[in-house]
């Protein structure tokens, strides 16, 4: 009876933020944010409700969803049951848990705040969720997003912070090159030049990056040549930059620094 208190109450949430995303655009807020939050929302109700039904049908007679839950196990003797404060303090482990859902609903603002340019408070939405709240097959892509967010806000030493959980061998394949992208553009603004070139290459396709990435790869490859005393083939890196999206990119990363600054502001000058 609880938990269908619970899943009604959540139903409820979900569908005033549903509607709130849905009017954003006639708001004074921003439409995107108001879509990441609907769609936060969308994804908590989902996942509530798909353990509820696995559940109903499990209990079915002769009928089951993928597996019948197993029969809850009695403590051992002179052993106690585990107590809700215990639980709460090991990691998660079922996606329906409060606090993966909260963690995916953090991504998906801070997302969102990041796509209006407000990197400052997308890194704060992201920047307290415990570590492992987040599931380990996305943990190292959302830690690449916070730095990456911490960086276009300034926020220089709480990006270096996150070094050890830029590796890229504990993220899946696909999002590898984000990861090396987010790591590389850290250490080239806390010094470590050799670092960041030995992961993103000395030019273009050496790593085998997609396109998305490219644009990154460039303006940290422009800092590192910069900082090698390079600074026409720096700019050279920026002026591809420039021709193939235009100024926007290099404006966002302006707030982090890096030797090729200047360069960078003066081709956002040029236009």
């Amino acid at each position: 009876m609880t938990r269908r208190l619970l899943l009604l109450a959540a139903a409820g949430a979900a569908a005033a933020l549903l509607a709130w995303g849905a009017l954003a655009r006639w708001r004074d807020g921003s439409p995107s944010l108001g879509a990441a939050c609907a769609a936060a929302a969308a994804i908590a109700l989902l996942v509530l409700l798909g353990g509820a039904v696995r559940r109903r049908f499990a209990a079915r007679p002769g009928r089951s969803w993928r597996q019948a839950p197993a029969a809850p196990r009695l403590p051992r003797t002179g052993q106690p049951a585990a107590r809700p404060a215990e639980r709460a303090l090991t990691p998660p482990t079922e996606l329906d848990d409060p606090r993966i859902i909260y963690a995916f609903a953090a991504q998906a603002v801070g997302q969102s705040l990041a796509w209006e340019g407000s990197y400052k408070a997308a890194a704060a939405s992201l920047r307290d969720v415990p570590r492992d709240w987040i599931p380990p097959q996305v943990r190292v892509l959302v830690m690449s997003n916070l730095a990456q967010w911490q960086l276009c806000a300034g926020d220089i030493e709480s990006a270096r912070r996150l070094l050890p959980d830029l590796d890229e061998e504990r993220a899946p394949a696909s999002v590898r090159p984000l990861v090396r992208g987010a790591r590389a553009a850290v250490l080239v603004r806390t010094g470590d030049v050799e670092g960041a070139l030995s992961l993103i290459g000395l030019r273009d396709g050496e790593r085998e990056e997609p396109t998305e990435v490219r644009q990154r790869y460039r303006i940290t490859r422009a800092h590192a040549l910069t900082a090698l005393g390079e600074p026409a083939a720096a700019r050279a890196e920026l002026r591809r930059v420039v021709d193939d999206v235009g100024v926007d990119e290099l404006c966002r990363w302006i707030p982090a620094g890096g030797p090729a600054r200047a360069a960078m502001i003066e081709l956002i000058d040029e236009g």
